[in-house]
C-alpha cells in the first residue's frame, strides 16, 4: 500500500509537498473524459467521446468501480456508456500507485448510421489511473481501434490498420 504521492499546490506559488494518500480506498467513481486525441479520422472521433465541444468535460453514463489496491489483482465488466457496456477488465497496479486497466476489448462497436451506416469496428481499451487525493484519480486512455466492417460501404478507411485516440480521464468519488 501506498503512502503517499500526488500533490498539491501550496498558496503564493511556493513549492508542491506531497498528498498523502495512505486512506485510498477503492469504490464507485464519477468519470469524465477531460481531453481527447483522434488520431483516426482528423476529429470525427472527437464527437463521439466530448460530444459538447473539447472545452467541456464529458459524464459517463454509469459510476464505474475501482478496486482497493489490496483486492488487485481483480477482474470484472464495467458500463460507461452506449455503446460501451459489459466490458471485461482486468485492474492492477505494479508500483502500489498507478492502476492499470487492461484486456478490455469490444468486438462490434457501431460508429452511428448517420454518418457511417451499419459500420462496426473493434476497439480494445487500455487505462492508467492515478489517485491525487483521498477522492480523485486522473489518467488516459487509448482506445485502439481497428477491423472497420460493414454491408453498405460507409466504413471509413484508416491510415494504417489500428488507429488510436487517447483521452484524458477524471474520475471522483
Amino acid at each position: 500500500m501506498m503512502a503517499c504521492g500526488g500533490s498539491a499546490d501550496k498558496p503564493d506559488g511556493e513549492s508542491e509537498t506531497p498528498v498523502d494518500l495512505s486512506g485510498w480506498t477503492g469504490g464507485d467513481f464519477d468519470f469524465q473524459t477531460v481531453s481527447v486525441d483522434d488520431g483516426c479520422l482528423s476529429g470525427a472521433f472527437e464527437a463521439l467521446f466530448m460530444p459538447d465541444g473539447p472545452a467541456t468535460p464529458h459524464n459517463f453514463e454509469y459510476p464505474i468501480y475501482i478496486p482497493s489496491y489490496a483486492d488487485l489483482p481483480e477482474n470484472y465488466s464495467i458500463d460507461l456508456r452506449e455503446p460501451f457496456v459489459e466490458m471485461p477488465v482486468n485492474v492492477d497496479s505494479a508500483d502500489g500507485l498507478t492502476y492499470s486497466i487492461r484486456g478490455s476489448v469490444m468486438e462490434s462497436v457501431e460508429l452511428g448510421s448517420s454518418a457511417y451506416g451499419d459500420c462496426v469496428v473493434t476497439m480494445s481499451v487500455d487505462a492508467d489511473l492515478t489517485p491525487v487525493t483521498l477522492d480523485i484519480a486522473e489518467g488516459s486512455a487509448e482506445i485502439n481501434i481497428s477491423d472497420a466492417r460493414g454491408s453498405d460501404d460507409l466504413c471509413p478507411v484508416f491510415e494504417s490498420d489500428t488507429c488510436v485516440v487517447s483521452l484524458g480521464l477524471s474520475a471522483t468519488r
